[in-house]
């Protein structure tokens, strides 16, 4: 579907990006998309692309369009072949950091969870928190809130014997598979070898910074106490014979909260009109979600309810709801 504006340049849209239909109208002609019919073809005459990380984009999508803007909703940007966009002049931006206390509520209630299974006070545990970037700082301040003792590692190279004294760990970091600092496969056979026997992992990352496979053997084999995985390797085909070794699994919906989709979206709308130099998108911001009215949080819940149809991966992520609690670390309640 094509709405023509004013203005003859192109947006094209992920049209699941929901929070940003309607948006551009007024300024542009807006194409709004199925992620799996993004194509060199279809974006002969975009100059703007505005994507999710369902899918890779570099040149086999993008040479010899017309695209000079690309910007994805995830804070997340391995899906963009970056270097491909530098070289041909295509300006990339992320959501760097919109859903950091929303991935930061999660981990706390994964905490929780953790606190009762053992039954040993959170104040009388230590966090190791690998990544210490906007999620991880928003993660570190909660887990000070809670009275944990923290251990932080970054960047996830200053990996040492220090880190793997925590009762928990909980991956921060973006995938990168090269660089100064590769995390693919970071918690690997050696990392989980090195934690100390019934320490609990979470990951809330990236699915492949943990291998699936050194996961399960660490599962099985009963060094570990447990697992918390919200990303996993090769979503949204995931593999399922994963679940039953997993205390609470989710589909990648720690950062998918209303208040994070709404940053999100305001992020782009001011990188589009910065680019554009468009003045109402500049100053445009929509609001935010009002607090829910039990202002309570069950990941229990989320849990629950992928592992009723994983293979919806996909359906329910898309679909999620959820309004960031936004009282003290103190007074908000996990179920």
């Amino acid at each position: 579907m094509v709405y023509m504006g004013k203005n003859m340049a192109r947006i094209t849209l992920d049209k699941e990006i929901k929070k940003l239909c309607g948006i551009f109208e007024p300024h542009f002609s807006v194409q709004y998309m199925d992620s799996n019919d993004i194509s060199k073809e279809n974006l002969k005459d975009t100059e703007a692309l505005i994507v999710r990380s369902t899918r890779k984009y570099g040149a086999e999508t993008l040479l010899g369009t017309n695209v000079r803007f690309i910007g994805t909703v995830t804070s997340g940007f391995e899906h963009i072949d970056t270097e491909f966009c530098d070289k041909n002049g295509i300006f990339w931006t992320a959501a760097h950091g919109s859903n950091a206390k929303s991935v930061a509520e999660y981990v706390s209630a994964a905490l929780v969870e953790i606190s009762k299974k053992i039954t040993r006070p959170l104040n009388g545990l230590s966090l190791g928190i690998v990544g210490v970037g906007a999620v991880g700082t928003e993660v570190k301040k909660e887990a000070e809130n809670l009275g944990m003792r923290l251990l932080l590692c970054d960047p996830p190279k200053n990996l040492n014997d220090n880190i793997f004294d925590a009762d928990i760990i909980t991956l921060h970091t973006p995938l990168e598979k090269g660089g100064k600092y590769p995390t693919w496969h970071l918690a690997n056979e050696e990392f989980f070898k090195k934690m100390k026997k019934g320490a609990w992992l979470i990951n809330a990352a990236r699915g492949a910074v943990c291998s699936s496979a050194a996961l399960r053997q660490a599962l099985q084999c009963r060094h570990l106490g447990g697992a918390i995985i919200d990303v996993w390797e090769n979503e949204p085909n995931i593999d399922e014979s994963l679940l039953p070794l997993i205390e609470i699994a989710t589909p990648h919906i720690a950062g998918h909260s209303a208040e994070a989709k709404i940053n999100v979206a305001n992020m782009l709308i001011k990188a589009i009109g910065e680019y554009f130099n468009i003045e109402e998108l500049k100053n445009k911001t929509l609001p935010l979600p009002q607090d829910s009215g039990n202002g309570s949080y069950s990941i229990r819940k989320d849990d629950s309810d992928f592992r009723k149809e994983p293979k919806k991966f996909t359906e329910i992520r898309n679909g999620y709801k959820r309004i960031l609690l936004h009282s003290s670390c103190g007074s908000k309640t996990i179920l």
